[in-house]
């Protein structure tokens, strides 16, 4: 005969999603930058793109066979 064992698990109540407003983002690009931290402009680059393209495209052909 088995004994259950309860386990305790954490419910989420009342959790609240982040969802910022501009307000917010601009007070902490401000306040990060007030800190010493720098933002760097990142370039496009073709060859990513073409990688990630590539890396999916099974998954791609196995899509629209069974969305036929």
């Amino acid at each position: 005969m088995r004994k259950s064992i309860r386990i305790a698990r954490r419910h989420r109540r009342g959790s609240v999603s982040f969802n910022p407003d501009r307000q917010f983002v601009s007070n902490a690009v401000e306040e990060f930058l007030k800190q010493g931290g720098k933002i760097e402009q990142l370039k496009p680059d073709e060859r990513s793109f073409r990688q990630t393209m590539s890396r999916h495209e099974g998954s791609l052909d196995a899509d629209e066979f069974l969305l036929e």
